[in-house]
C-alpha cells in the first residue's frame, strides 16, 4: 500500500511540476504588432511633369505607420532617368525622408552594367546611393570589386576601399 501511495503523490508533483512551467510558458511578455497594415503587391511611382522618375515595387509591404516606413519583400526599384533597376529580397522604404535602404544583397542592373553589393543606402530625392560593404561592378570588358560605394545623381560613381580592377580585351 505504501508503495502505491508513494507513486501517487511522485505523479503528483511531477503533475504540478509540468503545470506550473506550461504555465509559466503561455505568459511570455506581451504581444505587440509589428505592423498597421499589409499590402500585396505595392506600386509607388513617383512623376514630375508627367515622366515617371521612379517606380517602387513590392511583392508585401508591412506598413508600420508610427514609424512612417514600409517594411518591404521582393523589391525593384526603377529609376526612370538613370536607366537602373535596384533589386533586393528585403528592404525598407522611408515616407518621410523618401529614401530606401536595405542589409540583403542588393543588384543594380544598367545598360551597360551591373552592380553587386551586400547592402545599399539610396536617397530618392538627390539620387544619391552609398553603401559601406563589399562591392562588385561588372560591365563589357571589365569588373570591380571593393569596399563601399557612392554615386551622385550626375552618374558619377566611387568606390572607397580596397579596390581591384580586371579589364579584358
Amino acid at each position: 500500500m505504501s508503495k502505491v501511495l508513494l507513486i501517487l503523490i511522485s505523479l503528483l508533483l511531477i503533475s504540478s511540476l509540468f503545470l506550473a512551467f506550461k504555465t509559466g510558458k503561455d505568459n511570455i511578455g506581451d504581444i505587440r504588432t509589428k505592423s498597421s497594415s499589409s499590402i500585396e503587391d505595392l506600386k509607388i511611382i513617383q512623376k514630375k511633369n508627367g515622366n515617371t522618375l521612379w517606380m517602387l515595387t513590392a511583392k508585401n509591404a508591412d506598413i508600420i505607420e508610427k514609424e512612417n516606413i514600409a517594411e518591404l519583400k521582393d523589391i525593384t526599384l526603377v529609376l526612370s532617368q538613370q536607366d537602373v533597376s535596384i533589386i533586393a529580397s528585403k528592404g525598407v522604404y522611408d515616407f518621410k525622408d523618401k529614401s530606401f535602404t536595405t542589409d540583403k544583397a542588393v543588384k543594380a542592373v544598367g545598360k551597360n552594367y551591373k552592380i553587386l553589393a551586400d547592402s545599399i543606402e539610396y536617397e530618392i530625392k538627390s539620387g544619391d546611393m552609398k553603401t559601406d560593404g563589399e562591392i562588385r561592378v561588372e560591365g563589357k570588358g571589365f569588373s570591380i570589386e571593393g569596399k563601399g560605394l557612392q554615386t551622385e545623381a550626375n552618374q558619377k560613381v566611387r568606390v572607397l576601399k580596397d579596390v581591384k580592377a580586371t579589364f579584358q580585351k
